[in-house]
């Protein structure tokens, strides 16, 4: 190499090392902007400055950790998710970040993964922290809680509530003693706990461990949500809409309690009202798929049939892979001699659901109604395969 291409490689090496420095700075200011935006609250503005921090800069962890706070103030729980493990993965020891994910991925159903973080928090030192964390649920008198604010406590309740997911009824109910323990005061563990004996079917225990979180919060909507469902399992309705009653009364907003009151009023037969609580629970959450098909089960009960039709449409918007909607819609189609929409409702129902022989059932009636007889005697022997008794003289008369 002559002395001419060597001054040109040093050039080139000194040009791309200032302007990778130089892209170090700018990333540097960036996260300081959008730091400052964090902590004003403004999360839409600190994530577009940390987007930006990343983009010149991708190696900077501390951008992923604080880019993820700011996704998961603006909903996007997922995006939260992926810049917590990317942070984790090279700063195992930030405990704040660790509690963060745990939470995150008990939130979307990763049990196990979530399990292993708080048994990961379990076994760490606790630092100081200025982060500030959210309980599951707010039945706590005080539902605020921090690393610093008995966090073994926190972390064996939440311990408790990933194995009551999990089925392990009896190592989660061990849990929520020693969270209890510690924190006797707490009414968020007594639901927790109570809520895993439910599930074992211990109906007094549950019932004790719900009337105390009632005693250290009275205002306590979800504990009396509980209770009713506890009457509902003895058969006593009167008690179930008194504490749904006050569920309700204490949380008007909840969209919860006015679909378990309906389930209550239609138990009692009165479908009006039902009717009126479900169409409150839908103004309230209208992203429920089974709030709309049970206002739509309500609806044809009522002989409001295209009021049903619709109410099952938009459950179906929401979430499209639930069979027993398909059924419903497809015999509504049928009430309303639309045979054919019918079928098709039918036949998703069992691409959905491929051993649901009461579709199959179903779809022979509506292929006989249109004198489809080799389709209806296939559908029939495709039930009667899957456990539907059929009539025989219905089977003779289709399957000649």
């Amino acid at each position: 190499m002559n002395l001419l291409k060597l001054i040109l490689v040093i050039l080139t090496i000194l040009s791309l090392a200032g302007k990778a420095e130089s892209q170090k700075k700018d990333a540097l200011l960036y996260y300081q902007q959008g730091e400052s935006a964090l902590d004003a609250q403004s999360y839409k503005t600190a994530l577009a400055h940390l987007n930006e921090c990343l983009r010149l800069d991708p190696y900077f962890m501390e951008a992923y950790y604080l880019r993820a706070q700011a996704r998961e103030s603006l909903g996007d729980a997922k995006g939260a998710l992926t810049d917590f493990s990317i942070y984790l993965d090279k700063m195992p020891q930030n405990t704040e970040a660790l509690f963060s994910m745990a939470q995150l991925r008990y939130q979307f159903g990763q049990w196990a993964m979530a399990r292993e973080d708080f048994l990961k928090l379990l076994s760490a030192p606790q630092g100081e922290t200025k982060s500030v964390f959210f309980a599951v649920d707010k039945e706590s008198g005080s539902p605020i809680v921090t690393t610093q604010s008995n966090m073994t406590a926190s972390i064996l309740n939440f311990l408790g509530l990933v194995d009551t997911k999990m089925k392990e009824y009896k190592r989660a109910i061990l849990y929520l003693d020693s969270a209890i323990s510690l924190d006797p005061k707490n009414p968020e563990f007594f639901v927790n706990r109570g809520w895993a004996r439910q599930e074992m079917f211990d109906t007094l225990k549950a019932t004790n461990d719900y009337q105390k979180a009632l005693e250290l919060n009275p205002e306590g909507s979800l504990a009396r949500h509980n209770l009713a469902v506890l009457s509902a399992r003895k058969g006593n309705l009167k008690a179930v809409q008194k504490l749904l009653d006050e569920a309700i009364e204490r949380s008007p907003e909840d969209a919860h309690f006015y679909v378990a009151r309906a389930i209550n009023f239609t138990a009692q037969g009165d479908l009006q009202k039902a009717l009126a609580d479900y169409s409150s629970a839908i103004q309230f959450d209208n992203t429920n798929a089974d709030s709309w098909f049970r206002r739509g089960l309500t609806n044809v009960q009522l002989k409001d049939l295209n009021g049903a039709l619709s109410d099952y449409t938009e459950s179906i918007k929401l979430k499209d892979d639930n069979e027993k909607v398909w059924l419903q819609r497809g015999n509504l189609m049928m009430q309303m001699n639309r045979v054919n929409d019918a079928i098709e409702d039918y036949t998703i129902a069992i691409t959905h659901q491929p051993e649901f022989g009461l579709a199959y059932y179903q779809r022979a009636i509506a292929n006989h109604r249109l004198g489809k007889m080799n389709e209806a005697c296939e559908d029939l022997k495709q039930a009667e395969n899957f456990k539907v008794k059929i009539d025989e003289k219905m089977k003779s008369g289709i399957c000649k």
